[in-house]
């Protein structure tokens, strides 16, 4: 059975946490056998699903692009979130949390001591879009990077006392860990849909802060690739742009808009964080690990070994 994930070639943690953490749960379950695959962590029940293999669904959820196929060969043991549920017609029964609950089964690396108050981290795409760190540095909150490897960041996560948000996994492990943590959004990529599909399982709303967005996608580019870009965005703003041409990266954010959503971000840090209840995470926990143990012993690989 191989494991379907999304491999982001710039790193995220959330997606990076399905070969790291299922290695250690079922390695008797994976291999390379594409002829079924499991899927876990991520929003990967879409059309993109390849149709042939049998695919076993533990707890992923949907929000991009169109529905899976439904051909018999998806076989749904967990779901992410009641409004994946809905939208698949499954039996609600079949939802218990986001899969990426299961580090609380693991050993993962955690600092010796809490030496941080607040710690930030943004979705991926943003840390390609601008350097966060900086505004972190700013405010004297210790910045945490979802493109950083998975040890890393929990070591990173684990200095602090409260977590902000953007990156929904860095929020779900903060939850699953009893870290406080307090939502934020700073780009409009981010989807709601999937915060809302997680948290309907947690009883807890989604009320992020809304910081403003900021812009430096080119700060690693070489010269004359950012003479292009700022070419092609003039053109654009005249309306002469031709057809063929590739959208550039938005032009980097002053200093104005930086200052604002320093502002934010710091106004963020008074909200009151929020955690789920200790009796909730423990029964989503064990529900998952009763249903691992179920399918390794009677799925035909382990029967095999």
């Amino acid at each position: 059975m191989k494991l379907y994930y999304f491999a982001d070639p710039h790193g995220n943690f959330g997606d990076d946490l399905n070969p790291w953490l299922w290695k250690k749960l079922a390695p008797s379950l994976m291999n390379e056998d594409e002829m079924e695959l499991f899927i876990g962590i991520g929003t990967l029940l879409n059309h993109r699903l390849p149709s042939a293999p049998i695919k076993h669904v533990f707890g992923s959820g949907v929000g991009y692009g169109n529905l899976p196929e439904r051909n018999g060969r998806l076989i749904i043991h967990a779901l992410r979130g009641y409004e994946s549920a809905r939208l698949l017609g499954e039996d609600k029964r079949k939802v218990i949390t986001d899969a990426a609950i299961l580090v609380r089964a693991v050993d993962y690396p955690r600092a010796p001591i809490k030496d941080k108050e607040y710690g930030f981290i943004p979705h991926t795409l943003s840390s390609q879009y601008y350097d966060w760190s900086g505004v972190c540095d700013d405010l004297g909150i210790h910045h945490v990077s979802a493109q950083w490897n998975v040890e890393r960041v929990f070591r990173e996560m684990t200095r602090c006392k409260v977590m902000v948000c953007e990156a929904m996994h860095g929020a779900i492990i903060a939850d699953a860990l009893r870290i406080p943590w307090i939502p934020a959004v700073c780009y409009d990529y981010i989807s709601a849909f999937k915060w809302g599909d997680w948290l309907s399982t947690l009883d807890l709303p989604y009320q992020p802060s809304v910081i403003t967005s900021l812009y430096d996608p080119e700060r690693n580019s070489l010269p004359v690739p950012r003479l292009k870009n700022k070419v092609k965005r003039g053109f654009a703003r005249i309306g002469i742009a031709p057809t063929n041409w590739t959208e550039p990266p938005p032009a980097k954010t002053g200093m104005k808009e930086r200052a604002r959503a320093t502002l934010e971000l710091k106004a963020a840090l008074n909200r009151p964080p929020q955690l789920s209840k200790d009796s909730i995470i423990e029964s989503h926990t064990n529900r998952y690990l009763d249903l691992l143990d179920q399918f390794s012993r009677t799925h035909p690989i382990i029967q095999k070994t």
